[in-house]
């Protein structure tokens, strides 16, 4: 980028390659690792040609897709424009082989097919007028079931006597307190003193 491109910081830690955490022979990874037969330096898998070292971590400092590289972004348009070209070629030979055999295989099957439509048609039709008559014959006894039921529940409820009027039974504490209060609109000091709780 030159003087003219824009400044990256970079804070750069003590461990920049991240040695300690990879030396380090106490994690639970390379412990179970070594159990299994392995010991470093050796490469993974049963023939030991896998890869020796641990996955290293880079910065992305692009906006392009993981697996993208600037110098393909740039071909993206000529790639596109080859592809459109080859599926139009693919899609009008197609359309033509098609064109020539489908006029006389679906003359053959027009026909063919006509017959066993019409009969599968007939009895598709039946069968769901007899499922729709069914249901409508259920609907109706579940509905005069339902009126029966209903009416008999009435003349129970009028053979019974009317059930006896509740008076509400005040609280109480709604009595008491409706006591104190005609004691003290009376002006005995008598009864003054009882509900103060004074001893005469």
């Amino acid at each position: 980028m030159g003087l003219a491109g824009q400044k990256e910081r970079q804070r750069i830690s003590s461990d920049p390659n991240n040695l300690n955490w990879s030396n380090d022979t106490s994690k639970f990874g390379f412990r179970m690792m070594a159990k299994m037969g392995w010991a470093p330096g050796k490469g993974l898998g049963a023939n030991e040609d896998g890869s020796q070292d641990h996955v290293k971590i880079r910065l992305k400092d692009d906006n392009l897709g993981l697996g993208a590289k600037k110098n393909q972004s740039d071909n993206w348009l000529g790639n596109t424009d080859a592809f459109s070209r080859l599926l139009a070629d693919l899609n009008s030979n197609n359309n033509s082989d098609n064109d020539s055999n489908n006029d006389q295989d679906s003359k053959k099957r027009k026909a063919e097919s006509d017959s066993d439509d019409d009969d599968e048609k007939k009895k598709k039709k039946k069968a769901k007028k007899d499922k729709k008559d069914k249901k409508e014959k259920k609907a109706k006894k579940d509905k005069k079931d339902k009126k029966e039921k209903k009416a008999k529940k009435d003349k129970k409820k009028d053979k019974q006597d009317p059930a006896p009027v509740v008076v509400p039974i005040r609280n109480a504490a709604r009595a008491k307190f409706l006591k104190a209060k005609r004691m003290a609109t009376q002006h005995d000091p008598a009864r003054l003193n009882e509900i103060l709780g004074i001893k005469a």
